[in-house]
């Protein structure tokens, strides 16, 4: 479908239903259209989306040394009386889904993603 859309000059899908969440990667691997400008509506649909401001600078580190650097900036910023600081914290890994939903395997963490401050760091850890 994705190559007769192509030959005859139609647009990719922007949206897509099924009823079956495994089906979710299979579509967007054929249609990668559909992971363009997503945004879920689930428990907190009511709430506006959140958009990061334009004056937050976004750096993705993929070295061992891009990484120890930018968690070293972080680490200076550990105040010496209180000695913690709040960070946003979040990780993502691949996963392997069999044709019936179920979960098959779960890879290691690939992407960590630290808010502080007024910066966002993206670590890639694994390819």
């Amino acid at each position: 479908m994705n190559k007769s859309l192509n030959l005859y000059g139609h647009s990719q899908p922007s949206i897509f239903y099924t009823d079956n969440m495994a089906d979710k990667q299979f579509l967007e691997e054929c249609f990668p259209s559909l992971r363009q400008d997503v945004v879920p509506v689930e428990k907190y649909g009511h709430l506006e989306e959140f958009v990061i401001p334009l004056n937050i600078p976004i750096f993705v580190k993929n070295t061992t040394d891009s990484i120890n650097d930018a968690a070293r900036t972080i680490l200076e910023d550990v105040p010496q009386d209180e000695r913690s600081i709040i960070v946003g914290f979040d990780s993502e890994w691949n996963v392997e889904v069999a044709a019936g939903g179920r979960v098959m395997r779960r890879g290691q963490t690939a992407i960590i993603q630290i808010a502080y401050s007024n910066r966002i760091y993206i670590f890639q850890v694994r390819h």
